[in-house]
């Protein structure tokens, strides 16, 4: 078949390499036909694209990383990253009913209140959903920030991975991904307005457990304070590790199995000791000793009396020194004016091996 598209007219051949060109140039040839561009070409042409090419899964995998290659090597995007296209061919993200009712019931079980209970609890039923309903991969799942995620008073949105999920009004508030992200989200807002775990173990502790009679409070999240992963990991009792990377795949991984396959035990609740710690006590005292401190009088001090001969004898003094550090500068003079004549000298030895550099490459 001669090539109404040549393939140098589009890319580079060492953008495309020996091992897609035959993938490349199919592609190439398709979209002259149909008068689409190739590249950059959006994830629509790619979807009819392989739908008028019909073949095994495997091949259309190739295809789609023939043309992502190309585009990325050309300095694009690649458009062949979109949900709903590696949805299609991903096997493991093939709809799977049984996985995402299995998702439900676990999410169902998970705590909501109580301390740490209900900080894990809250972030699994995220964890659970973005996985087995949202279709997204713990590697994904991982690199998610708080900021990837938007909500306008209906509908969850992540654009980075072409997600959308309207709130359900008939699902149970349990399940409902909405929901199950908007506790978390709120969650995470309380801890940016008090960032404490004293705090917030009092507020999951005398919260009202969600169930599927619970409205669901659709008002807009407060603006984020501080853009950290979505779902950070945590020690067993609640405290968020520091850094900026959230959960690892493997942990991800085994959190999901544990759930999923009923090997989770149930955390248990613990009582927040550290509400009445005694250091409460102590904050107060160290104000009331600051405060004592600030308003306790004391006698000001009177500059002493000198005569008329003391100030004088002072003033000369100081002129002294002046005059004597004047004189020990003044013999620094001549080695600044060196230092600059060599540095100049420097500067110029640079430039010329630069220009010779530049002249002769």
């Amino acid at each position: 078949m001669t090539s109404s598209y040549p393939l140098g007219d589009l890319v580079p051949a060492i953008a495309i390499g020996a091992r897609y060109r035959y993938d490349w140039q199919l592609f190439a040839d398709w979209c002259t036909a149909v008068d689409a561009p190739a590249l950059p070409a959006d994830p629509l042409t790619i979807a009819m694209f392989l739908d008028e090419h019909p073949a095994a899964t495997g091949t259309h995998r190739r295809r789609l990383s023939a043309i992502n290659t190309v585009h990325t090597r050309s300095g694009y995007t690649a458009p062949g990253t979109a949900h709903a296209l590696r949805e299609r061919l991903t096997r493991r993200t093939r709809p799977r009913p049984d996985l995402r009712d299995a998702a439900d019931e676990v999410i169902r079980r998970l705590p909501t209140t109580g301390w740490p209970g209900g900080l894990f609890g809250r972030r699994d039923a995220l964890l659970l959903t973005l996985a087995c309903r949202m279709r997204l991969s713990p590697i994904q799942i991982g690199r998610l920030k708080r900021s990837d995620v938007t909500f306008d008073g209906l509908t969850v949105r992540i654009p980075n991975h072409g997600i959308v999920v309207d709130h359900d009004p008939d699902e149970s508030p349990r399940t409902d991904p909405v929901a199950v992200y908007l506790r978390w989200a709120r969650l995470q807002a309380f801890t940016d307005r008090t960032p404490s775990n004293r705090w917030l173990g009092e507020s999951l502790t005398t919260a009202t457990p969600v169930t599927d009679d619970t409205v669901t409070g659709l008002q807009l999240l407060p603006p984020i304070r501080h853009n950290g992963p979505l779902l950070p990991s945590f020690d067993k009792w609640g405290h968020a590790n520091v850094g900026q990377a959230g959960l690892s795949r493997r942990a991800i991984t085994r959190i999901l199995t544990a759930h999923l396959t009923g090997g989770t035990r149930t955390r248990d609740q613990r009582a927040v000791k550290f509400f009445d710690d005694g250091w409460a006590d102590a904050v107060e005292d160290v104000v009331e000793s600051i405060s004592d401190d600030e308003n306790t009088t004391t006698d000001p001090v009177e500059p002493p009396e000198l005569s008329s001969e003391e100030i004088a004898t002072r003033y000369e003094a100081g002129l002294a020194a002046r005059r004597g550090t004047a004189e020990a500068m003044a013999d620094l003079e001549p080695t600044f004016d060196d230092l600059d004549d060599r540095t100049d000298e420097l500067f110029a030895r640079i430039q010329k091996l630069l220009d010779m550099t530049t002249e002769n490459p």
